[in-house]
């Protein structure tokens, strides 16, 4: 056998391995499913391999084609061949299709394994490279075996969903379909309706590709074929986790206007299905609103459709109040609001409070609150009997980063004694009252029910007060001055906010309550007079002198380092690329910035450098520092290596060792420095080399010291904090004892 036959072999045989660690998934047991195969192992021999086998899990439906692929390379494949499992039937691929379908002319596809894989090594990094490689093996398969271009594009578009670019998959999958129309080839309709579904549920079946398949089976088929074919694999498109995309209805239509079969009968049978299936949640508003009446008539003819739909919080059917009451609505004509209020028996359990806890978030559509919904208050009113028998609270103030309630449906369930369930200790409920107060829809409650309640009226009185701080319009306050409820409550927080600032001891304290009485200031006069006039009464002068007898943080300094603050300024360039970093360096700091780093002591500056980078360093990489014996130790990365240099001699460059410098933006801020000469005083003849939470002698050489000369007992640090591992001066001092 020739050496290159030899490497085809090994080459063949890691593609094999790769490919079924990727793919293969066992199903435990045994299933009764039509999309079923039985798991198969496939042992292979070849005298190039001398005693060793080449083994292979294999589903049944594939191992003809896996037989031919390797025969064609010398392998024999031993007689025994056993079952071990199931795995999910898939379809024939590139090349393992031409060898069963045309094994006269599989030379062809195997000759192009070796490109395949190549490109498929380069899909990844080089995509458009791949592609284009693709595309030129196409145009060679097509001149040649042009019933091969299907599948090898197939097979190109898969290598690009290992990768997760849909984009080229989906155009290669356009490709496959494209080469079967503009060469008039024979289409096997089972083996097209799994690929239809394998590319959807990858994400990679565009609505076009679609439309064009709707167009193709209404070509080469029969009008009821064409519809028994599109029904089966829009069903199986759904059960797979896809949902209905947005022209399915129309493109239903017309498939069953052209087989002449009853549409209010197909359409029931369809919908059915297609309800049943998880994805049914995300259908678009146009599956919803096509098919209303048809909802209708299937609620009547199957119950159980009302449950389900019961189930359903559709998250595509659009965001506004608008769409949430055409839901209700729908509901309505359904009867499946009857499931609610009790007005209609049940034997599936459905749960009132449970739906109503669902559907309150839901309303929310990812935020905290929702604006009003008359639909929903007239439903609740309907569901309050039954909330109330079963006696489960309701949910109202989940929301999805914080919690937040409808403040109309929450005054509705107190005021018609529902069980709610109370929010989390601590936990702050947004009421977003601006927005309540300018949503002009019917159906605003006046909020005694809220206000009467312990939790209610705390919600209220926090939300009242959340107006501090922010940009509170006028048309708010007026809002909630001209609300009876809301304006005793304001009463309350402004009351409260005086005798606050009566009690306050100190400046900061004052601050507080007048920051709490701010926002209202427009208002406050007509609201509660008598904290008004307790606000101007207030004498600011003892609290002031109590202030100053104390002290103030503005009084502490430190001059050393508002020095070196003001010459970072003046040398460099502040901007949001070139941001200030600060270095522990105990007892001093190390500040840098741009080409500028400054080492400050407790009294004075004790190292002022300028850097010595080398070009070509990541814009948001910054260095990182150690200051030891009155040195500066300059480290950075570059091409996954680590360097550095002592202040002193800028030119001498060496390697680090050691664990590895943060890399990343601000990731070397905080970190101690390596320890100086005054850290302890042990003889001179044992250096000292840092490392991750140890200390330990080490020699080096003296090439890599530290330059001497620097002043003693300045950069004190600590031993063991260090996260590299730098050169040391062969006289430095040993570790203190731990």
């Amino acid at each position: 056998m020739r050496h290159d036959d030899v490497r085809r072999i090994h080459l063949r045989r890691d593609h094999l391995r790769r490919t079924a660690r990727r793919r293969r998934r066992t199903a435990p047991g045994t299933t009764d499913r039509e999309d079923a195969d039985v798991l198969t192992v496939r042992t292979y021999t070849h005298p190039a391999l001398d005693e060793r086998k080449i083994v292979r899990l294999v589903p049944g439906t594939l191992g003809e084609a896996e037989d031919l692929a390797l025969d064609f390379l010398g392998l024999a494949r031993e007689p025994d061949t056993r079952e071990v499992g199931q795995v999910r039937r898939e379809t024939l691929g590139f090349p393992a299709w031409a060898l069963v379908n045309d094994p006269a002319n599989g030379h062809h596809a195997l000759a192009l394994v070796k490109d395949v894989e190549r490109l498929a090594r380069q899909a990844k990094s080089r995509p458009g490279t791949a592609k284009e490689g693709f595309e030129a093996l196409g145009d060679r398969l097509g001149r040649a075996v042009p019933h091969f271009l299907p599948t090898f594009y197939e097979q190109a578009a898969r290598v690009f969903l290992q990768h997760e670019n849909t984009t080229y998959a989906a155009a290669f999958f356009g490709k496959a379909r494209a080469a079967e129309r503009v060469h008039a080839l024979t289409v096997d309709e089972e083996r097209q309706r799994a690929v239809f579904l394998e590319f959807a549920f990858a994400g990679a079946l565009t609505v076009k590709a679609l439309k064009e398949h709707v167009k193709a089976l209404a070509a080469r088929l029969t009008p009821a074929d064409a519809w028994a074919q599109f029904r089966q694999l829009t069903v199986e498109r759904c059960a797979a986790g896809m949902p209905p995309y947005a022209s399915l209805p129309q493109d239903a239509r017309a498939l069953v206007k052209a087989a002449g079969l009853d549409r209010v009968t197909e359409e029931c049978a369809l919908v059915a299905d297609l309800l049943a299936s998880p994805a049914a949640v995300r259908a678009p508003a146009s599956f919803w609103n096509t098919y209303r009446a048809t909802l209708v008539v299937l609620a009547g003819q199957r119950p159980a459709v009302r449950a389900r739909l019961l189930e359903i919080m559709p998250s595509g059917l659009g965001r506004t109040t608008e769409d949430d009451e055409f839901w209700l609505a729908l509901l309505a004509e359904t009867g499946a609001d009857l499931l609610l209020t009790g007005e209609t028996e049940t034997a599936d359990g459905t749960d009132a409070s449970d739906w109503l806890t669902r559907w309150s978030l839901y309303r929310k559509h990812g935020g905290n609150v929702c604006d009003r919904s008359p639909a929903t208050l007239a439903l609740v009113e309907r569901m309050a009997p039954r909330l109330r028998e079963r006696g489960r609270p309701v949910d109202l103030f989940t929301g999805r980063w914080h919690a937040g309630a409808d403040l109309d449906l929450l005054d509705l369930c107190l005021a018609l004694d529902v069980p709610l369930a109370p929010p989390a200790d601590g936990t702050d409920v947004h009421l977003a009252l601006d927005r309540w107060l300018r949503d002009t829809r019917p159906g605003r409650r006046d909020l005694t029910a809220v206000a009467a309640d312990r939790l209610g009226r705390r919600t209220l009185y926090r939300a009242v007060g959340n107006q501090e701080g922010r940009h509170t319009g006028r048309q708010t306050l007026d809002g909630i001055t001209g609300h009876p409820v809301l304006a005793g409550v304001l009463r309350e927080w402004l009351d409260d906010a005086a005798a606050e600032l009566d009690a306050a001891a100190g400046l900061e304290a004052a601050r507080t309550a007048w920051h709490r009485l701010s926002p209202f200031r427009a208002v406050a006069a007509r609201i509660s007079p008598d904290a008004v006039a307790r606000a101007d009464a207030f004498d600011v002068a003892p609290l002031l002198g109590n202030t100053l007898r104390a002290g103030i943080p503005d009084e502490l300094g430190w001059p050393a380092l508002d020095e070196a603050l003001r010459r970072l300024d003046a040398e460099t360039r502040t901007d949001r690329d070139d941001t200030l970093a600060v270095h522990e360096a105990w007892p001093a700091l190390i500040l840098s910035r741009r080409h500028k780093a400054i080492v400050v002591g407790p009294q004075d500056i004790l190292l002022e450098h300028d850097l010595r980078l080398p070009d070509g360093l990541d814009k948001w990489q910054r260095p990182s520092f150690r200051h030891t014996d009155g040195e500066l130790l300059v480290m950075w990365r570059q091409d996954n290596k680590q360097y550095g240099y002592w202040s002193a001699r800028p030119s001498e460059v060496f390697p680090l060792d050691g664990e590895k410098l943060p890399h990343w933006y601000g990731g070397g801020a905080g970190e101690t420095s390596i320890p100086s000469r005054t850290a302890a005083a042990p003889p001179a003849d044992a250096p000292c080399t840092p490392v991750t939470r140890s200390c330990r002698p080490r020699a080096r050489s003296s090439a890599t010291a530290p330059p001497t000369g620097g002043a003693e007992g300045r950069g004190h640090g600590r031993c063991g904090s260090s996260t590299t591992r730098p050169p040391a001066p062969t006289d430095a001092p040993r570790c203190p004892p731990s």
